[in-house]
């Protein structure tokens, strides 16, 4: 005879008799609960209501509403109108680090091709909770060149790939993450006055790539363009940076660089 339990795994009938899981005296139910709904909002194509989410877990509506509240007061999930709830986009997304996976296997062997030809650093940076960071890094060959580091942070305002990623995001977005950065000049180069930046992000959109003439290092010009991480989000962007004195043909650079977003982004949707 065949049980099963809760998880749906089937045991046989002497299971019972196996020695008690040693985390079973530390289990909290509520915050399992919590984690299972977390799970299920990040997995459902659209928002989703408390009755659906109680129905899942196999708890009451009120038990699930205090729960809900908590999340959405920690900033996790956001109530929309209709009594329903998504993750919040400025909030932890379970999802991010499958998504960092999936972009870093489809971005890097292309992100390689780009350095082979034009001998220049090529970077992926990605879109977290508030803050963009350098994820993956294809060194110039050149013994002057410019260069990244992995797990470094980007600034939004004065960097191509930081423009790009931000340029795409809602206006309470590219608010919070200029605010949480900070606008701070690194060269004479760099756009510090607000009415400026907000110009810059609107070219970006308008052009579909960004330029750093110089902003963020002296003597440095740096290309990006957005990824296309889902249909709605534009939450990774590609860059190739290199030596001011190098640089020559720059519509030859943009254009391979948008035409690698593009087929980057094109394989993330499976298209």
């Amino acid at each position: 005879m065949q049980t099963h339990p809760a998880g749906g795994h089937p045991l046989s009938a002497e299971s019972s008799d196996k020695p008690k899981d040693r985390y079973e005296d530390y289990y909290i139910r509520t915050v399992s609960n919590a984690i299972d709904i977390l799970e299920l909002v990040s997995q459902s194509p659209e928002p989703i209501s408390m009755a659906r989410v109680a129905e899942f877990i196999g708890q009451s509506k009120s038990s699930v509403f205090r729960i809900l509240c908590t999340l959405e007061h920690k900033g996790l999930l956001e109530r929309r109108p209709g009594d329903v709830y998504a993750l919040s986009n400025s909030g932890f997304s379970l999802k991010s680090n499958q998504s960092l996976v999936k972009l870093k296997c489809v971005a890097e062997p292309l992100m390689r091709d780009l350095g082979r030809e034009f001998r220049e650093t090529v970077s992926l940076a990605f879109l977290f909770e508030n803050h963009i960071e350098v994820v993956a890094v294809v060194d110039s060959p050149q013994r002057i060149r410019m260069y990244n580091v992995v797990g470094g942070i980007i600034p939004p305002h004065a960097s191509s790939v930081g423009k790009c990623i931000v340029a795409h995001q809602t206006e309470a977005r590219r608010e919070h993450l200029v605010t949480t950065y900070g606008i701070h000049a690194f060269t004479s180069q760099t756009i510090v006055d607000a009415t400026e930046l907000d110009e810059e992000f609107r070219r970006v959109r308008q052009q579909g790539f960004a330029v750093d003439r110089e902003e963020s290092a002296p003597d440095g010009c740096c290309f990006g363009a957005p990824i296309w991480t889902s249909r709605d989000h534009a939450d990774a962007a590609l860059s190739l940076s290199l030596p001011k004195v190098r640089l020559s043909d720059e519509s030859k650079i943009i254009e391979s660089l948008r035409r690698t977003a593009r087929l980057v982004s094109e394989r993330l949707s499976g298209e």
